[in-house]
């Protein structure tokens, strides 16, 4: 039997949150082989939630140990939620670290959502400077609801796929769509056309994101991987530098 003892943070740092018994939590997500109870602690906003297993989820292939950090971040965010309605605050939790002393394993989670995103210092320094110069004019405002939708995306895991897809509908509506079409299914539809025939995409690439967002739209959330999220975020991302790209390609000298 492994104990993994996952820590972390209620946020923002100035808050005080704290449960004066320890929480019993049974958490199961079939599908990736996550099935227990776990105790979880809060105590002067510091999270502690201990999770006992049979599986060593460093080498799981159906869930790892990213993916568990995000099932159990999940988890622990419903109880701050359900403070935060009670109360009207705008808490968040974040899970920083996984213990497990019988696998050796001493894992601190990082920030990033795309493992697979390695820029250097200067690539970003590069496209951070032309991004901000994108909003030179106020039509293209809507760029901000793109990149926050993508920054929610990497923050709320079981929302991805809804956050992504939102952030392409914005594209599409503030960039593909003739407002002149009065019809909104048709406005819609024409809008869509247009941008996969502009940023080549054909309606196929867009099954695995519809597959989670449109559930995600009404309280559904699908159990998802961390390659599941990293596969959406890519494709999103892709659609998104294409965008910048031709409107880059449109400013004058």
């Amino acid at each position: 039997m492994y104990t993994y003892t996952f820590t972390g943070l209620v946020h923002p740092e100035r808050v005080s949150f704290s449960v004066s018994e320890d929480l019993p939590f049974q958490i199961t997500h079939p599908g990736f082989k996550v099935n227990g109870i776990s105790k979880l602690r809060f105590d002067k906003s510091k999270i502690t939630l201990s999770f006992a297993s049979e599986i060593d989820y460093s080498k799981n292939a159906d869930c790892n140990l990213e993916t568990l950090k995000n099932i159990f971040e999940e988890n622990i965010r419903l109880v701050i939620d359900s403070y935060c309605y009670i109360n009207s605050y705008s808490y968040d939790v974040e899970i920083t670290k996984v213990v497990c002393k019988e696998l050796h394993i001493d894992n601190t989670f990082g920030v990033r959502g795309e493992w697979n995103v390695n820029k250097t210092k200067d690539e970003c320094t590069a496209e951070f400077t032309e991004i901000l110069r994108l909003f030179d004019r106020p039509e293209r405002m809507f760029l901000k609801d793109v990149f926050a939708d993508f920054r929610r995306a990497i923050k709320y895991p079981s929302m991805t796929a809804g956050f992504c897809f939102r952030a392409v509908e914005t594209i599409r509506k503030f960039y593909f769509e003739d407002q002149s079409i009065s019809n909104d299914d048709k406005r819609r539809e024409r809008g869509w056309k247009e941008l996969g025939e502009t940023l080549g995409f054909k309606e196929a690439d867009f099954k695995e994101i519809k597959d989670f967002a449109l559930p995600n739209r009404h309280g559904e959330h699908r159990q998802i991987s961390y390659e599941q999220r990293e596969r959406i975020m890519n494709f999103t991302r892709s659609i998104i530098n294409k965008l910048i790209q031709i409107i880059k390609g449109t400013r004058p000298a």
